[in-house]
């Protein structure tokens, strides 16, 4: 090959010229596609790193356009290729991932990328002296495999913190591209801890059995939630993961931290496994074993719902449904309290209720946005209709068992006032219907409980609600 008249513009690909890595792409896709071949990965990654990325390869189909570029590092190439610059895309990715795609995008002359031997390091400056006999280049890197690179190159660049290297590659950095990294507030909506107020459910058969202050009992619903909430954090995560193709073509939800790149792949995984791990290990140390039983059902039924279930109309409701009962079925075993057949019918039609009044919501922002309602739930325009019978049906159903139970015996024995309980009836079905009238005028912008809990209609009603129920107890 001829040498250039001018020095190389070497640009490394994973978290520098894209925002993400490649091969946490494939298994995220893998995933996606294939989950059941996730329980390989471990074993295949044991052979090599490069017999795994071209076993993974086999499985998975990247659409690099669609994934966050740096637009710095993207400017800073196409000014050099306009200046007539020999630039070279060198990655440790698959090349098989990145030839075709360099090459629509025009800013490359040639690519460098993994085949028989893994392109990273010492390797891939190996691999650009012998393609280039050995003449000047400059190098944009991103991580501590980049060293050996930043030593050898003319003039070395970095995307990220130029501290972190400078003393290591024993020379200052030429430039710096910044790279956006997360902050406290981007994994904290990563986490969704916001959601984790619905975890209070756990408290529900305490409330009720008249033990919420019982200091032992309710110390164990509260671990029983904590521990539920660090599970349900780490599944988001990975509902997260799962979407992400999705969410980057979605005019609002490629601006979540994960989709736009700021929150590494990698660091997703990472926090998938550790709050998986930790919580199940911790529940099986502190609560009762049916407690972790019902915990493991739920991470089971949870993780299911974000491989199959939710693209699957109506079944998607009804799993949602469910997996709210099981926090109510989890508090009970966890504080041993009992719970009534009354009130796992009541919570599950009750949750199953609002699983529909939040698609008939999200199905009427949808229509109002002009955005395709299928391209992210299993429903299109004409199930909205449906989804708002199908929606009030359940919830009046959810009414009747609240009336049978009323007048059951039950009622008597846990209250002294049993025909005052009917003053919840009302706040229920006030509750209720007005949620209902602001997801048909579009008002209602999110998840029914979440919007509950910042709404002081709502919760001056479950106030009321509370205050009854603790008053009229034996």
């Amino acid at each position: 090959m001829n040498r250039p008249r001018q020095p190389l513009l070497v640009v490394d690909l994973d978290e520098t010229f894209l925002r993400t890595d490649l091969v946490w792409e494939a298994l995220s896709q893998l995933a996606r596609r294939k989950p059941h071949l996730l329980l390989l990965v471990p074993l295949m990654f044991l052979r090599g790193r490069v017999r795994f990325k071209h076993w993974i390869d086999r499985h998975v189909e990247l659409d690099l356009d669609a994934m966050p570029r740096n637009d710095a590092v993207e400017r800073f190439v196409r000014s050099a290729k306009a200046d007539g610059r020999t630039v070279v895309l060198a990655t440790a990715s698959l090349r098989r991932w990145v030839e075709h795609w360099a090459q629509q995008l025009g800013c490359f002359d040639h690519v460098l990328g993994t085949d028989t031997i893994n392109l990273r390091g010492k390797a891939k400056l190996e691999r650009i002296r012998a393609e280039f006999d050995g003449c000047e280049f400059d190098y944009v890197g991103n991580s501590g495999a980049d060293v050996p690179l930043w030593r050898a190159a003319r003039a070395a660049f970095v995307a990220g913190d130029r501290r972190r290297y400078e003393r290591r590659i024993g020379k200052p950095f030429a430039g710096e591209f910044p790279v956006e990294r997360p902050t406290i507030a981007d994994w904290l909506g990563q986490l969704r801890i916001e959601q984790w107020s619905k975890n209070l459910l756990v408290l529900v058969p305490l409330m009720l059995a008249h033990r919420i202050g019982d200091p032992a009992a309710l110390g164990a619903g509260l671990v029983a939630a904590l521990l539920l909430s660090i599970a349900a954090s780490a599944l988001y995560v990975f509902n997260d993961i799962l979407d992400l193709e999705r969410d980057r073509a979605h005019p609002a939800k490629r601006n979540r931290p994960l989709a736009r790149g700021i929150v590494p792949l990698r660091h997703a995984w990472i926090a998938v496994g550790i709050g998986s791990v930790a919580s199940i290990v911790a529940a099986s140390l502190v609560l009762p074993s049916a407690a972790l039983i019902v915990l493991l059902l739920y991470a089971t039924v949870s993780a299911g719902y974000s491989l199959a279930f939710k693209h699957i109309a109506v079944v998607d409701i009804i799993v949602l449904g469910g997996l709210y009962t099981l926090r109510i079925i989890l508090g009970g075993v966890a504080t041993g309290t009992e719970i009534s057949t009354w009130l796992l019918g009541f919570a599950f039609v009750f949750f199953t209720g609002l699983a529909l009044l939040k698609r008939h919501s999200e199905a009427v922002h949808a229509r109002s946005s002009g955005h395709r309602f299928d391209s992210v739930r299993p429903y299109d325009d004409r199930d909205e209709p449906f989804l708002l019978a199908a929606g009030i049906a359940t919830s009046a159903m959810a009414a009747v068992i609240l009336i049978l139970y009323l007048t059951s015996e039950r009622v008597r024995q846990l209250y002294s006032h049993p025909e005052r309980l009917w003053a919840v009836l009302p706040l229920v079905l006030l509750w209720t219907m007005r949620m209902w009238r602001l997801s048909v005028r579009g008002e209602l912008s999110s998840d029914p409980l979440s919007a509950a809990l910042r709404d002081r209609a709502s919760l001056a009603i479950a106030v009321a609600v509370v205050a009854i129920v603790t008053i009229l107890a034996r």
